[in-house]
This record gives C-alpha cells, structure tokens and sequence, in this order.
C-alpha cells in the first residue's frame, strides 16, 4: 500500500483560491490498526464526484463507513490511503496546517450531538471557529442566529435551550465562517420529526442561498430524498 507523502503548502490565499470546491474522491481506503484484534478496513477502496452545489445525501446500514467517508472527504481524518481532490487540490498532500486552514476558510460541520461549550453563551458557541477574530465577526453572527431563528437566545447557555434549539445554535456555528462545503453527520438524528424537519429545512434553504455544497448523513429516508443525489454504502463500499 503507498505510503501518503505530507508536503507544505503555502496559506496565503487559500480562500480566494478555492472557488467551485468540486470534491473528487480516488481509491479511498481507511484502515484502523488494532493492537490485539485483526485490523477494520473501514474504507474500501471509495471513488466519488461531487460537483460545486450539489445536495448529496449518504445512506446505509450503522457501520457501513458513511461517517468516516465525510470526516475524510471534510480533511479531518487522513486516509490510509488515497487522494482527496477539491477544487482540483490534492489535499492530503499538504500538511496538517494547510488542513486546518482549509478547513477553517471553507468547510462547515454539523454533527448529531450539537457539542455546544456549557460555559459559553449561544452567541459565544457560534463564533467558536472564528474566535480570534470574534469581535469583527459578532455582528455577523448575530445575523446568522437570526436566520436560524434564534437571535432572542444568543445570550443564552446551552442548557436553557431545547434540543432544536441547540441544533439551531450548531447550524449556525458552521455557518459562521461562510462555508463552501457544509457537513452535516445525522443532523436531525436526536430530534423529534417535527423539531427535526424544520432543522432539515433550514440545512437546505442556507445551503441554496449561500451556494454550498451539503454533504449529509442520514438514516432519515424523507431526508435522503431532499438531495440532489443519493449515495448508498454498505461495508465500506458504494453501492
């Protein structure tokens, strides 16, 4: 198996440089080493096209690979092999700040659990992934949480939220920084079919206004249909 070489890539600029964010996927393999059990080939082989703006919707079985296929494709778990394209950039080329930095310019992420610091306000959480620069970007957010419905919350803990609420808040936090991709894991996987709908309506209408690519995960069958595109995996494959 060919061992990835990680290279420096220069920063400046990342953001400007990245405009249409079509994501290619080649020969993705994920293997976990265990230390006293045979290893778990999670990822066999994986090919994929995704182009700038599409909806693509992941389904499957539990353990079938879905959610470390995004977690990849999203530059947060490097592949045991593989490539990685997006906007025609070999990714996983570059070094670990060159990820981060990617990551923080372009991508937005949305899990099932919200993941929301107890000890910070809702507006406070939102501006997380760009806290070095939150008192440039506190207006911003405060207009992110009023689309998302929430700007009556935001100085609010986690705690006295809802569970929608609380996604509201993590939606809005992967909309802080613009993204061009968002990921999204079971977004609406706590949440009752009500809460969870309307958490499943506003995923795609900030996605169309914005332009972004969204690339979910779901068991929810009405929610894999909302996408442009449905990709099934069982076993690490696509199917």
């Amino acid at each position: 198996m060919a061992e990835i070489q990680y290279l420096h890539s220069p920063l400046l600029n990342l953001h400007s440089a990245f405009k249409t964010m079509e994501i290619k996927a080649v020969n993705l393999i994920k293997i976990y080493k265990k230390k006293d059990s045979p290893d778990i080939e999670v990822l066999k082989d994986i090919n994929l096209d995704i182009k700038s703006g599409e909806k693509i919707s992941f389904t499957g079985p539990s353990g079938a690979g879905k959610s470390t296929l995004i977690h990849t494709l999203g530059l947060m778990d490097r592949p045991t092999s593989g490539q990685v394209f997006i906007d025609g950039n070999d990714c996983y080329r570059s070094d670990d700040n060159y990820l981060c930095k990617m990551r923080k310019d372009n991508i937005g992420f949305m899990f099932q659990f919200h993941y929301l610091l107890a000890d910070f306000t809702v507006l406070e959480n939102v501006l997380l992934p760009v806290w070095a620069e939150r008192d440039k970007k506190s207006g911003y957010g405060e207009e992110i949480l009023e689309k998302v419905g929430l700007s009556h919350r935001k100085n609010h803990f986690p705690n006295e939220l809802s569970g929608g609420e609380q996604q509201r808040a993590a939606l809005a936090r992967a909309l802080i920084n613009k993204p061009k991709i968002i990921f999204a894991d079971e977004p609406t996987g706590n949440l009752d079919r009500h809460t969870g709908l309307e958490i499943e309506n506003l995923l795609f209408s900030v996605s169309a206004d914005a332009k972004s690519t969204l690339i979910l995960v779901t068991h929810n069958k009405e929610l894999a249909e909302k996408a442009d595109r449905q990709i099934k995996m069982t076993d690490g494959k696509i199917i």
